[in-house]
């Protein structure tokens, strides 16, 4: 007897995820990333303060912008 896999199940799965997560959202996280990587060899408080700046401001604007 053969096994198969129900695609319609990770089809369902990926148009789920595909709706929590923008890829916006994958290039503003990804670039905090790589920023705050970039930072952290100059300088590890820069780096810190830096991101954290950031994402104070991105998540200021996201509230402002949904509510």
């Amino acid at each position: 007897m053969a096994q198969g896999v129900d695609l319609t199940v990770f089809g369902k799965i990926r148009e789920a995820v595909g709706k929590l997560i923008d890829l916006r959202d994958c290039f503003v996280f990804g670039g905090l990333g790589l920023l705050g990587y970039g930072l952290y060899l100059f300088r590890p408080w820069v780096s810190f303060t830096v991101c954290g700046a950031v994402l104070l401001a991105i998540g200021i604007f996201i509230g402002r912008s949904k509510g």
